[in-house]
């Protein structure tokens, strides 16, 4: 009995609880032992409450499962979308920075700053020319000398993409980073002849030895050269005298001739004392008290350029250029500067001043106040009548018509000295003589002035006005008898 008892005793194949053979439930879990029995392999509890606990356990697990992977999807999702918009920014970026325009921008910048690599905007096709910071050099000083035609590069770059007879272009030459077109100014270089007359003639370069002349009649092609300005020069010992055509030529056109020629010329330079005279660019000495510099066998060149500078405290005054020829004999070469006025301009408006102030003297009305041409007292002060100093002339004349001892007035004026003052301006010192009739005798009184006299905008070098007149120095006064 005892041993078919514990045949009988089995477990719950769910919960492990002891269960006999005949109950069809566990009492513990209420597993289904029935069932189980008959070969289903589950059981149903006949309390649901357990199974749908741990259902919704596993449930909730699940849940926060999901959500960890949607939080790094989203943070995948914004990391694309940051780094769509910092591509899109560094494209859009990149297309305005290597854009067409903006490269120009650059290329002129560099060109006028003459900046460290500027050779990276230059190109060239041609295998025997070498583009570097050095060989770029002279289309850099030419600009730098001729800013003006800086803005014409730049105006044509942007129009019609080339300049200077087609010898730079600005055109596409690659890509940059392979997304954006790369904008460079391609140089197509030129081939000049240098000429010299001599034998044993030098002929240079930017102070550099080319070579140097096997006969009289002497040609040497050089190049490739960058479109530019360069200093080229010849130089020979002739007759115990040595002798040279140095001077700066623009090279932009290919096959140019340029002689460097070496002769002589004489001419004489005229302007104001202290003018330094330049010669192509070249100090030469200056102008003395004569007002005139001499020249004598000078060099010539194909182009002798000579300029005037005349410094009036720290300002510098240049005068326009004059060009010299080959002509023989002596030449007069006078510097013209504008704002230099003649004698006679200066003596024309000072005698009309005296001639309108002695009328206002004798007559007390400013009607009268006119010179020989009827122009009035007010048109020879730059302010007319809002000048101070014209204010001055009407005031003296009118106080020596109201003098009971004046019987009458004369004034006359001579030029001491005429010295320039601005780029349109000079400062002209001069005597006024007052003569006085005080019905017995005559009483003189010389007084010095410096008046500065502008020019007008007008070519009239007669358009003169007095634009400052100093204080009165007393030089003279004394009386005399009637004749």
């Amino acid at each position: 009995m005892e041993s078919n008892d514990s045949q009988d005793v089995q477990f719950c194949p769910n919960c492990g609880h002891k269960v006999t053979a005949t109950e069809e439930f566990c009492p513990n879990c209420g597993y289904n032992l029935a069932a189980y029995r008959q070969g289903s392999g589950q059981g149903n509890a006949t309390q649901p409450q357990a199974p749908t606990s741990k259902k919704k356990g596993f449930s909730r697990s699940k849940k926060k499962q999901r959500t960890k992977k949607q939080k790094r999807r989203r943070r995948l999702i914004w990391l694309a979308a940051i780094l769509v918009i910092i591509l899109g920014g560094t494209i859009a970026y990149g297309a305005h920075y290597y854009s067409k325009a903006s490269t120009l921008n650059r290329v002129v910048a560099a060109v006028k700053k003459n900046q460290i690599g500027v050779r990276r905007y230059f190109f060239t096709k041609d295998p025997n020319l070498k583009i570097n910071d050095q060989s770029l050099q002279p289309l850099i000083k030419y600009f730098h000398n001729n800013p003006e035609d800086l803005a014409a590069f730049q105006t044509q770059m942007k129009t019609l993409g080339t300049y200077t007879d087609n010898r730079l272009a600005f055109k596409q030459n690659g890509r940059q980073f392979l997304l954006f077109p790369k904008y460079e100014v391609e140089v197509k270089p030129v081939y000049v002849t240098l000429s010299v007359n001599k034998k044993n003639a030098k002929l240079q370069k930017d102070g550099q030895l080319i070579t140097t002349s096997t006969k009289p009649h002497f040609t040497k092609k050089i190049g490739p050269l960058v479109p530019g300005t360069y200093d080229l020069s010849s130089s020979a010992e002739i007759n115990g005298h040595k002798l040279s055509n140095d001077n700066n030529y623009h090279l932009h056109t290919n096959g140019q001739l340029i002689p460097l020629t070496l002769k002589t010329v004489s001419f004489t330079v005229h302007g104001p004392q202290g003018t330094t005279v330049m010669i192509n660019s070249k100090d030469q000495g200056k102008i003395g008290t004569s007002g005139t510099l001499a020249f004598k066998d000078f060099p010539w060149t194909q182009s002798i350029k000579v300029q005037g500078v005349y410094q009036t405290g720290k300002t510098s005054i240049n005068s326009q250029s004059r060009v010299v020829g080959d002509n023989h004999g002596n030449q007069d070469i006078t510097l013209p500067f504008k704002g230099l006025v003649s004698y006679d301009d200066a003596d024309t408006l000072l005698t009309n001043l005296c001639d309108a102030t002695a009328s206002l003297s004798n007559n007390g009305d400013i009607a009268d106040a006119t010179d020989d041409d009827d122009d009035d007292l007010s048109s020879f002060f730059t302010n007319g009548d809002d000048d101070s100093n014209y204010h001055q002339f009407v005031k003296m004349g009118k106080g020596y018509y109201n003098d009971d001892d004046i019987m009458g007035t004369d004034m006359s004026e001579s030029i001491d000295s005429i010295k320039l003052s601005s780029d349109n301006s000079s400062d002209v010192t001069f005597d006024l003589k007052y003569r006085f009739d005080n019905g017995d005798h005559y009483h003189y009184q010389i007084f010095r002035y410096t008046a500065t006299l502008t020019k007008g905008n007008s070519d009239d070098d007669s358009d003169l006005t007095i634009s400052y007149l100093s204080g009165a120095q007393k030089v003279d006064d004394y009386d005399k008898d009637y004749d």
